[in-house]
């Protein structure tokens, strides 16, 4: 059965070293993705119009994606150099769903690792900045990683195989064509060069296993609870603490999670219940012994967001954020673990949402009012359990229900109810 691939071809020497390569496979049937950058004028049209050509003479479906780079770079403050990476990925995600490909295929050579190797030591990195491009990740792979730029070269010749050369390539304003200009010169003075430089990276693979192997062990270790979705991670604050070196798995374990201000971290360890630390994407709150480490995102969602319930025609149709079912009049049989109101006492469009300042209620059995947030803090509610619990909210605005919690008196149902209306949680 044939593998169907996409190969990332930029007109120059690797791509089409890698295409040519591909070819020569049976087994494997092989389709172009080209980017036009619009970066070089002629040179990007004429870099197009080539592999257009090739692709007709040989049979191969052709994809080209022109990009109006420059403007996307200003508009969203980007390097062109990240713009044009950006692009790129996204457009082979999109192709990657829509034709189903096995993989898609890029050029990058050892050369190319070396030069990321460098990159990010002046940028300042840890072990896994060091490790180079990877082979594979996900359904992209790259089949010329083991090989140099010189070997690339040489088969070229051998083949015959034309490309087109980029002459942005040389230009000294980008990082990694300084780097590789400066690396030209190692490779002329020492044979060994490539060598020494693919056995300390295949040692630091080697050691970036381990320590990945470990921090899974610790991140077990300190899990109380966690699911994926909704995102959510209940850690045991006295394990965190005893780890050493502390700063290291501190950073190991959260900055994946956007938190990389160790010392912060350390203070929320013994921080008061409620205090809490926010990146783009996530926040940990401190919940009494624990962290809670939730999506930032659903909480903004929950949040603003409320729900309307028109009428009881729509009871169980309606999509909402919690698994809750309505029954009108229930059977006595089954009203052990509902809670019970009486359905004359609401009005219509009920609302579902989560708490807001000021808000309070009438707590069943009870005679009076009382604020919202001073009962969550009596129950011990965490932060997490305020923001993610649901209100039914009647016509005129009063509280009915906290979900899975406790009712209204004002709803209840007496001697004198007439329907009532059942609520499953």
């Amino acid at each position: 059965m044939n593998k169907k691939v996409c190969v990332a071809v930029s007109g120059g020497l690797d791509s089409m070293v890698l295409l040519n390569l591909l070819l020569d496979i049976p087994e494997i049937k092989s389709e172009v993705a080209h980017c036009n950058f619009s970066l070089r004028d002629k040179e990007s049209n004429d870099d197009e119009t080539f592999i257009k050509n090739f692709c007709t003479k040989k049979s191969i479906i052709c994809h080209v994606k022109k990009f109006d780079t420059l403007n996307y770079s200003k508009k969203y403050k980007l390097s062109i150099q990240m713009t044009a990476r950006k692009l790129r990925y996204d457009w082979f995600s999109e192709l990657l769903k829509k034709n189903s490909y096995e993989y898609i295929v890029l050029g990058h050579h050892f050369d190319d690792s070396i030069e990321t190797f460098f990159m990010n030591i002046f940028r300042g990195t840890g072990i896994k900045g060091l490790l180079g491009i990877p082979k594979k990740n996900d359904k992209f792979i790259r089949p010329l990683s083991d090989f140099t730029k010189k070997e690339i070269l040489h088969y070229a010749k051998i083949k015959n195989i034309k490309w087109r050369s980029d002459k942005s390539n040389q230009e000294v304003k980008y990082l990694r064509n300084k780097i590789r200009s400066v690396l030209s010169t190692f490779y002329s003075f020492s044979f060994s060069f490539h060598n020494g430089l693919k056995k300390t990276i295949n040692h630091l693979h080697d050691e970036s296993f381990l320590i990945e192997n470990k921090i899974e062990e610790i991140r077990q270790k300190i899990t109380i609870e966690k699911k994926d979705y909704p995102f959510f991670w209940k850690i045991e604050c006295q394990k965190i603490k005893k780890l050493q070196p502390l700063s290291f798995y501190l950073f190991k374990l959260f900055s994946p999670y956007g938190f990389n201000d160790i010392n912060s971290m350390k203070r929320l360890i013994d921080a008061q219940s409620g205090k809490q630390l926010i990146s783009k994407i996530y926040r940990i709150i401190k919940s009494r012994n624990n962290w809670i480490l939730v999506s930032h995102k659903s909480f903004l969602e929950n949040k603003n967001k409320t729900y309307t319930i028109p009428d009881r025609k729509i009871f169980s149709r309606m999509s909402l954020p919690i698994d809750i079912k309505f029954f009108v009049d229930p059977e006595k049989e089954s009203r052990k673990d509902m809670f019970l109101i009486d359905f004359d006492t609401i009005q219509f469009p009920l609302l579902l949402r989560t708490w807001k300042k000021g808000d309070f209620f009438h707590p069943f059995k009870m005679k009076g009012r009382k604020k919202l947030s001073r009962y969550y803090k009596e129950k011990k509610f965490s932060l997490f359990k305020k923001e993610h619990t649901w209100l039914l909210i009647n016509g005129n605005g009063y509280i009915i229900l906290i979900l899975g919690n406790r009712l209204d008196d004002r709803f209840k149902v007496t001697e004198k109810t007439k329907k009532i209306l059942g609520i499953k949680i």
